[in-house]
């Protein structure tokens, strides 16, 4: 455009200048401002389809973009309204999740505390099994010492004639079923005479306990061995003192006596009243054991280990304990 214009100044300056010229160079002056003008306007044309044609091509290009621009946000408001939707449905589901775990939780403290309630109701179904079980031995061996004393009378009666008395001695002795079928004789046992050797497994206090001297020469005829003579001893040291610790020990040791003589009835008896009358005594553990022994002995297993557990289950951390687990374990 600027070559333009100094074109048409050098044409208005020539024609200022073309006084003085010729008709034929006004007339080449002429035809050149007619080229130039023809020039212009050709340059004109070209430049403004030009400019229209990038116009058009812009126009194009910006309804293109502004396409795009409404597909890019169509995508974003759907987006947006998908994180919406997934937010409801996640407060929702989390919702859901918390009502379902306090249910569960709910449930679980209530099955809990169905299991202690049933639990609890075992556990005092078996202490009265256990007290039915030791009831009923105790009646046996009542009974079992009734008809033993019944029996001794008669024969003594028949013996003697209706006078007199003899003494009876044993003939034998009991033999737990599935053991040795041969029944051993041993020696006639007297007043002056020890025992069966039978190994207690109880360690006796000292000689000169607080039991005083009625109580030391019991002592001293059980070590002896003299079961029967020891027995009578620990009577009369009962009957002068029944009550306190020194009765919990008379009583544990006269059930030892009848314990190593093999009167497993009468022993039962008597290591019951130390369990009963002296639960907090030391002796009380063991008098358990040797309580289920008997039992065993007289091959009433089931008792036996109902006796066992409440051992295990009252005196957890005693050696009577361990032992007790030993013999549920042999029973099994």
């Amino acid at each position: 455009m600027k070559h333009l214009r100094n074109l048409a100044v050098a044409c208005c300056s020539v024609l200022l200048l073309s006084q003085c010229a010729s008709k034929d160079e006004i007339r080449d002056l002429s035809y050149q401002i007619r080229a130039v003008n023809q020039k212009v306007e050709e340059v004109r044309g070209i430049t403004v389809d030009q400019m229209q044609k990038r116009q058009a091509s812009s126009v194009s290009r910006l309804d293109e973009v502004q396409n795009e621009v409404m597909q890019l946000r169509a995508v974003i408001e759907e987006n947006a309204h998908q994180e919406t939707l997934f937010r409801e449905q996640s407060k929702e589901d989390v919702a859901s999740l918390k009502t379902m775990i306090e249910r569960l939780q709910a449930e679980n403290v209530a099955r809990l505390k169905t299991l202690e309630d049933r639990v609890s109701q075992l556990e005092r179904n078996l202490d009265k099994l256990t007290d039915a079980r030791i009831r009923e031995a105790e009646q046996r061996a009542r009974e079992a010492a009734r008809r033993a004393e019944e029996a001794r009378r008669r024969t003594v009666v028949a013996a003697s004639g209706g006078s007199g008395y003899v003494r009876l001695k044993p003939t034998g002795r009991k033999v737990a079923p599935g053991k040795s079928a041969r029944v051993e004789t041993p020696p006639p046992v007297t007043p002056s005479e020890p025992g069966p050797s039978v190994s207690t497994g109880v360690t006796p206090p000292p000689e000169a306990g607080s039991g005083g001297d009625r109580f030391s020469r019991a002592m001293s005829l059980y070590k002896k061995k003299n079961y029967v003579e020891a027995y009578k001893a620990f009577e009369e040291v009962l009957s002068s003192n029944p009550k306190g610790d020194e009765a919990a020990e008379t009583l544990f040791f006269m059930g030892e006596s009848l314990f190593a003589r093999g009167d497993f009835d009468l022993a039962i008896l008597d290591y019951q009243k130390v369990i009963s009358n002296h639960a907090g005594h030391p002796r009380t553990p063991t008098a358990l054991l040797k309580q289920g022994m008997s039992f065993e002995k007289l091959t009433d297993y089931e008792t036996a280990k109902i006796i066992y557990r409440k051992l295990v289950a009252e005196y957890p951390d005693s050696a009577e304990a361990a032992t007790a687990r030993q013999q549920l374990e042999s029973l099994q």
